[in-house]
């Protein structure tokens, strides 16, 4: 896993970088001349046809970082660029698409006239829009079912379902996604991830926001992760979730003499009720305390070699941080007295 204090170096600029950070940072300045740094020294390199999340907990500066790529906000320091240009030009603008963690839409339109509003303003040729229309309402699900109702009466998941078409309608070679299952039922994230994956397959170059950290690890190439505004750690899924070496033995029906016998032995039982668990880095091992448990006359349930999540490894980059954050604090306190 690619955990540093540091912020790893941007890879050099080369042609199949979309997007480009370089030391940005962001200050937000408040009134009583209080500031906060929403992000700081953050440096990452998109490529073209990768699918690329960003985590975090809240106020980590992921919808900082999106923002300021879109041209919404201004770096305080440092350089972003998409496609080569600096980020907010309007030929960069025309080549993304947006969805926003809340999108809102215009109340009193349906969501074929939504679509047909945002297809004009993003230039789509007249004699596309319908046809394209229909194929993204179709897309998400909406075609038979909201496509002329209008928007005041969708639902938060259609209202998601809508916000994602409309982000596609001017086919963009750039396709944003802050919090895209937000207010989904289970077979609507379902649907979002298969529609990821169909972006993937044609190559479109994906950012991805999101909670749902089991869905960034089915879609994502690579993940970064932010915490406090700095990155944390930036890697491929499969080495920021490094395989196990662990395998684990679940048993039942063990008396406590059985049990005793398994600690003998040199195990390390996990107790819970009647269910016993046994952990260890050799199946060699695994299978001598499955010959003591059939021995003493317990009941296999599983022999298992359970992965490290995603999950997993985020919360402990960004438990990780925090702990040396407060050494340093303590530290410093401890300077000063």
């Amino acid at each position: 896993m690619v955990a540093t204090e540091n912020v790893p170096e941007v890879a050099a600029r080369t042609s199949d970088a979309i997007v480009e950070i370089r030391e940005l940072n962001k200050t937000y300045r408040l009134m009583l001349g209080k500031e906060i740094q929403a992000v700081s020294q953050l440096s990452l390199t998109i490529n073209k046809g990768e699918t690329f999340a960003i985590v975090g907990p809240n106020g980590s500066g992921k919808t900082t970082t999106l923002k300021t790529l879109l041209g919404l906000l201004f770096p305080t320091e440092g350089d972003v660029s998409v496609f080569g240009l600096p980020a907010g030009h309007p030929d960069v603008q025309a080549r993304i698409g947006y969805l926003p963690e809340a999108p809102y839409f215009y109340e009193y339109l349906n969501g074929r006239e939504l679509l047909e509003l945002y297809g004009k303003l993003c230039g789509v040729p007249a004699d596309m829009l319908s046809q394209r229309i229909d194929n993204l309402l179709r897309m998400v699900d909406l075609l038979e079912r909201g496509a002329d109702m209008p928007i005041r009466v969708y639902s938060r998941g259609m209202r998601q379902r809508i916000g994602i078409a409309q982000a596609m309608i001017n086919d963009p070679d750039l396709l944003i996604l802050d919090e895209p299952t937000n207010g989904l039922d289970p077979l609507g994230t379902v649907q979002v991830r298969q529609f990821i994956l169909e972006q993937k397959r044609v190559g479109r170059t994906i950012l991805l926001c999101s909670h749902l950290l089991s869905e960034v690890e089915a879609v994502a190439d690579r993940v970064a992760i932010l915490n406090r505004g700095k990155l944390i750690a930036v890697g491929p899924v499969d080495e920021l979730v490094p395989e196990s070496h662990q395998w684990q033995l679940v048993a039942t029906d063990l008396t406590k003499d059985a049990i005793a016998a398994l600690k003998s032995a040199g195990f390390t039982p996990e107790v819970h009720q009647d269910v016993v668990t046994v952990r260890t880095e050799s199946l060699d091992e695994i299978y001598r305390g499955l010959g003591l448990v059939r021995d003493q006359g317990g009941q296999l349930v599983e022999i298992t070699r359970p992965q490290p999540t995603l999950e997993e490894q985020f919360l402990k980059a960004v438990g990780e941080e925090d702990l040396r954050r407060t050494v340093k604090t303590l530290r410093k306190a401890t300077k000063k007295d």
